[in-house]
């Protein structure tokens, strides 16, 4: 071994300990992040169970008790919901407990997520209550039958989706969320398939249903979103290339252009009666 070989193996060697007690250290705070995530959803479920609902839990949580290895932490912030004819008890039950709604982005597309932030530290700070798990495109996706092959997760006030949905439901999060992880969803499929088993003739079968087998085709080999539209404030031209990108990932271009004229009219609705 010449001098400079020795050299670096004896920095490597030094700086080991300082990079394990890193590492450590980080690993105790995702534990604690993670554990307080914990505590403050078991609080909204006991306020959602007093009142005898139990809406489903998607991603997030759903994911970690169904599929993650006990060993594995995988940190979320906020918490998506996804209701039914009960989402304005749902939103009333929020508002009760103190949570305020955001100005919604459309008054009249009835598909819109419904945002409620807070700040007390005994509950989460943000939750999304949805109808539909699409963004402005909405695919012919049953989401009462979703719900009703949902099952109890175990903990109070909230229910999951059956296996085979909650994959499916990810696949569709992911291939429009405009803030894409793709290290996140590799973890994720990962456990899904190894931990979840999900019967993967089923999800193909509920993916060619729902308008989302390319989707499902795309992220499965590995070819994600374009988000190089998403640096900066967002625009009517970031909007635009967004929408244009999403039609490429619906599997029937007339069924995305007719969700498309969906959106516009509401949107033309917004403007015209403000």
């Amino acid at each position: 071994m010449n001098l400079e070989s020795h050299r670096a193996v004896k920095d490597a060697v030094e700086v080991l300990p300082s990079l394990a007690s890193h590492l450590q250290a980080e690993r105790h705070d995702a534990l604690a992040a993670s554990m307080l995530y914990e505590y403050r959803l078991n609080e909204l479920g006991k306020e959602f169970a007093s009142h005898n609902l139990t809406p489903m839990i998607v991603k997030g949580q759903a994911i970690v008790d169904l599929a993650y290895p006990s060993d594995e932490i995988r940190l979320s912030g906020d918490i998506d919901l996804l209701v039914g004819n009960e989402g304005e008890q749902v939103a009333a039950v929020l508002k009760e407990i103190g949570y305020q709604e955001n100005t919604p982005h459309s008054r009249h597309f009835q598909f819109s997520e419904r945002g409620f932030f807070q700040n007390e530290q005994r509950l989460p700070s943000y939750i999304e209550v949805h109808r539909c798990l699409d963004k402005i495109i909405c695919r012919p996706i049953p989401y009462n039958e979703i719900l009703a092959r949902s099952k109890p997760s175990g903990r109070q006030g909230f229910r999951y989706p059956a296996i085979e949905d909650l994959f499916l439901l990810m696949i569709l999060h992911a291939s429009c969320d405009i803030f894409f992880d793709s290290g996140r969803l590799q973890r994720d499929l990962r456990f899904l398939i190894e931990n979840g088993k999900p019967d993967m003739d089923m999800v193909w079968k509920r993916a060619q249903e729902w308008g989302l087998s390319r989707a499902l085709r795309r992220l499965l080999n590995g070819q994600y979103p374009k988000i190089t539209y998403l640096s900066g404030e967002w625009s009517a031209s970031k909007t635009g290339a967004y929408i244009l990108d999403q039609l490429f990932w619906h599997d029937n271009l007339l069924t995305a252009l007719r969700g498309l004229a969906k959106y516009s009219l509401a949107r033309l609705r917004d403007r015209l009666s403000p």
